[in-house]
Formats: C-alpha cells, structure tokens, sequence
C-alpha cells in the first residue's frame, strides 16, 4: 500500500544550503520517496539519506571505490530533479547508518545528509551536514 505524502518538514537546513540543496527543490524528495517506496514496499520509520549531484560524482571519475564499499546498489539511485538534474541518492539503514554517512560525504563534493523520520506519512528531515567543493578531495 503506498502512503500519500502531502506535507515535508525539514528543520536546521542553513539558509546557504538550502539556496543550493535538492530537497529544497520542488517535488523532488516527495518523488525521491515514493520511488524508495515502491522499491521497498515500506518506508522504515529512521533511515539517512544523502543527496549530491551525478555532475559532481563525475567530476571525480565516477563513484568513489570507497563509496561502493560502504553502500551496495539497491541503496543507490539516481533521481533527475524538475529540471533534468540527475543526483546520486543514497538510503541508509541500520546501526551503521551515520557513520556509513560521515564518511560518504567525505567523498562527495556537494552533498547533503539528513537524518529522515517517517513515522506517521509525514516526512520529519533533520539537516545534519553539507559537504561544499573541497580543495583536499582524494582522486
């Protein structure tokens, strides 16, 4: 049974990140959602999710190896925004789940995490990091 989602709370996103992030972009974390929903059956009640745009992962060569170690394919997708923007988006679970994060950020220029609630349809995003253009990125 899919939840229909009408309303999105998002608290501490800084107003800089929000003026650049994807979930301040229209429609684009309700769409994000549903497609984890439909691959899932059911949204869990916690999980992270990181976002960051594909151009940036390309920038770099592709997905960083360490990035493929922390996550495996079916936590990954690639979700075009409104504007035909493609961004990497990566669903994390478990225990593990922040710190897997911390260091996938690490990784990904441009990229923002959040802790995400979803315990009664509504989805509650806390802002936890966002990772700018870094001069000390690894190739």
């Amino acid at each position: 049974m899919e939840t229909v989602m009408q309303q999105l709370e998002i608290t501490g996103l800084p107003s800089n990140v929000g003026s650049w992030s994807a979930v301040s972009i229209p429609g684009f974390l309700f769409a994000v959602l549903k497609r984890l929903q439909r691959h899932l059956g059911r949204l869990p009640a916690r999980f992270v999710l990181v976002a960051c745009p594909q151009v940036e992962v390309n920038a770099v060569g592709g997905l960083p190896s360490r990035v493929r170690e922390l996550t495996n394919p079916c936590q990954r997708l690639q979700h075009f925004t409104g504007c035909h923007k493609p961004y990497l988006v990566i669903f994390l679970v478990g225990e593990d789940a922040e710190a897997h994060r911390e260091e996938i950020q690490k990784w990904l220029s441009w990229s923002e995490g959040y802790q995400v609630e979803f315990t009664d349809g509504t989805p509650r995003l806390r802002f936890i990091e966002a990772i700018e253009e870094r001069d000390d990125v690894a190739a």
